[in-house]
């Protein structure tokens, strides 16, 4: 049977277009990432410059360095997710990954009697996205082969959802001499008949493997001049990789002759995105008198081309060969909507900070951050293919508009006291969610991080130390359908509410010449 495609995630149970939604999050998703100075002091160098990190934020702070130098830096990322009544469990996941955080190499190209020249390459990560663990849970009612079996019911298998026809096809779903799904309530092969009625239940293991990262190089060119204005402009090119690969597997518990015979099946879906972008920023830091700094900086819309690919397939198992000839394990064929091509347009972003210095020891950085969430665009060009340009923006772009917010706000503070050849550092970042409040608790809510670190400074070379705690909650969508008399979205499977905290500690070397 030549199963039809469905464009992009239609094809998946998520349902309400929530997986186009997360989608497009990645590409907001900012992790409190650079050099060790940078995480220490919460991100707040608007108005600072003289950082790698910095100049990814306001390209003006290239021109504030005095000399030259090259740096790099290495992060260690420890995660924490607490989960509670998860099918009657609760518990704790933890995981672990060492991340590439910083590169960065600025030239300052001399001076004359009024300016002075740098140019700098520097590349940033952005956001983390690794994310792996494995969870179980018990007496499950209401089993993602009964709702594929009642959302298929009396149709001919080359009109179902791909996860349904993967179903069918490793024998979880049964279906008459006509391959139409059995509309009676005994469409799915396990269970027990208890007064007429197919009655059956699981206990659900659920693992999740999500890995990858967003990555922004920046080439930037800045301008002092009269030792108070600086100026800056930078090309930006980001990068995103992400692929989140999920087995849902149920046990179940209770099964009769063949063909509802099957014991277990694990369901597999995979989401695969790679994307490549570019943006251009530009900075202003004005310094009146030595003590204050004042910096500005605008970036433009990101404009990212997207890749994605989504997969799917059933293994199963069975008690008795569901029918003559069949194997007790099944499979079903790989299915993919094939891969896709489009394109992103996500908003600009303005920055504000203030700094000053107290006492020549003690230096406060204050920043504010403003990005219009609410004008993303998805759209095709001449480059794309396997979309519509009308799915996009009548079914797609509507969601976007409807789950994110008008406007989101960042502020971030970051202090650094200097004893000598040493310096310690803290800060503190909250990052509003990019949805709106109304639907934070189905998917993402604010974002806090404090911060801290220590540094040495012996001749050209700088050596630094931070660490950052960062706490937010997601609530994780684990299957949604859509329900087929009232055409709403249900939660097939429980959601997953995730209490998440994470430790990133940082280090970096940074030599001056």
């Amino acid at each position: 049977m030549k199963k039809l495609a469905v464009l992009l995630t239609m094809s998946l149970a998520f349902g309400l277009h929530a997986q186009t939604v997360e989608d497009v999050e990645l590409f907001h998703h900012r992790d409190l990432n650079g050099s060790p100075r940078f995480v220490a002091m919460g991100g707040a160098f608007t108005a600072l410059g003289n950082d790698p990190s910095a100049i990814g934020i306001n390209p003006a702070a290239g021109a504030v360095n005095q000399f030259s130098n090259l740096s790099f830096s290495l992060g260690v990322n420890n995660k924490y997710f607490d989960y509670t009544n998860f099918y009657q469990t609760n518990g704790t996941v933890e995981d672990f990954d060492i991340s590439f955080e910083n590169f960065g190499l600025n030239l300052s190209l001399g001076k004359n009697k009024d300016n002075r020249f740098s140019f700098a390459i520097s590349v940033n990560r952005l956001a983390d996205f690794n994310r792996n663990f494995a969870i179980n849970g018990l007496s499950n009612d209401y089993t993602l082969g009964q709702y594929w079996a009642e959302s298929s019911a009396g149709q001919n298998v080359d009109l179902i959802s791909n996860d349904a026809y993967a179903a069918w096809d490793a024998y979880i779903l049964v279906s008459d001499s006509n391959d139409n799904i059995l509309a009676d309530g005994t469409g799915f092969a396990y269970g027990e008949m208890i007064n007429g009625n197919l009655i059956a239940n699981s206990d659900l293991n659920y693992t999740f493997n999500q890995n990858g990262s967003a990555n922004e190089t920046n080439i930037a060119f800045a301008m002092e001049r009269e030792g108070k204005f600086y100026y800056g402009l930078s090309l930006g090119f980001p990068t995103l990789t992400y692929r989140r690969e999920e087995f849902i597997t149920e046990n179940l518990l209770n099964y009769s002759s063949a063909p509802y015979s099957a014991n277990q099946y694990t369901f597999r879906r995979l989401n695969d995105i790679s994307a490549t972008g570019f943006n251009f920023k530009l900075g202003f830091i004005y310094t009146p008198i030595p003590e204050f700094r004042l910096g500005l900086s605008y970036q433009s819309n990101s404009w990212y081309t997207v890749n994605q690919v989504y997969e799917t397939d059933i293994n199963a198992s069975f008690a008795e060969a569901p029918f003559s000839g069949v194997s007790t394990q099944t499979a079903s064929a790989t299915l993919t909507t094939d891969q896709y091509q489009y394109r992103l347009r996500t908003p600009s972003v303005f920055r504000a900070g203030l700094a000053t210095l107290l006492g020549k020891q003690f230096l406060l950085s204050i920043d504010y951050q403003y990005q219009s969430s609410s004008s993303n665009r998805l759209y095709t060009n001449f480059n794309s293919f396997n979309i519509d340009e009308n799915l996009l923006r009548n079914e797609f772009q509507p969601a976007l508009d409807d789950f994110y917010r008008d406007g989101r706000q960042t502020i971030a503070a970051g202090v650094e006291w200097k004893l000598g050849q040493f310096f310690v550092r803290g800060g503190y970042r909250l990052d509003q969610s990019m949805y709106k409040e109304g639907v934070q608790d189905e998917t993402l809510g604010d974002r806090r991080d404090i911060s801290g670190g220590l540094g040495y400074q012996h001749g050209p070379w700088n050596i630094s130390l931070s660490a950052v705690s960062t706490s937010y909650n997601r609530n994780q969508v684990i299957y949604r359908g859509i329900d087929s008399q009232s055409g709403e979205g249900i939660e097939v499977l429980q959601d997953l509410n995730l209490d998440t905290e994470f430790m990133r500690f940082v280090a970096g070397v940074t030599y001056k010449f």
